[in-house]
């Protein structure tokens, strides 16, 4: 998405769209990831936009459908500014892809939902 500035939630969209979308994902048992973290960020970070929550309500807004109601919710319905997100959704309409439902129930079904919980 490259509405998403710098960091925090591509990974979870580039995901999403591999699973709903019809893509492959191989998972490696073998393979072994590393990151290296720099003494400083080379990014400017501005300190009116809180970057990773806007790119993490475009990801909702694009992928979750009626479940970025959970997400909201935790995060005390602070959406921000995130902008334009229509070429996202024609691209999502594009590709086929899958609803976010369609990934829980498949992909992800112990996933635990508040509306699965029991008092």
């Amino acid at each position: 998405d490259a509405g998403m500035d710098i960091w925090g939630g591509e990974n979870l969209e580039l995901s999403f769209r591999i699973w709903m979308c019809g893509g492959t994902l191989v998972i490696s048992p073998c393979s072994h990831v590393g990151h290296i973290f720099r003494k400083r960020s080379p990014y400017k970070w501005s300190d009116e936009v809180n970057v990773v929550r806007k790119n993490s309500v475009r990801l909702a807004e694009v992928w979750l459908d009626e479940y970025k109601k959970y997400y909201y919710q935790r995060i005390n319905n602070n959406l921000g500014n995130y902008g334009d997100i229509t070429s996202r959704k024609l691209l999502r309409e594009k590709l086929q892809c899958k609803s976010f439902k369609w990934y829980v129930t498949e992909i992800y079904p112990e996933l635990s939902l508040p509306e699965d919980t029991k008092t």
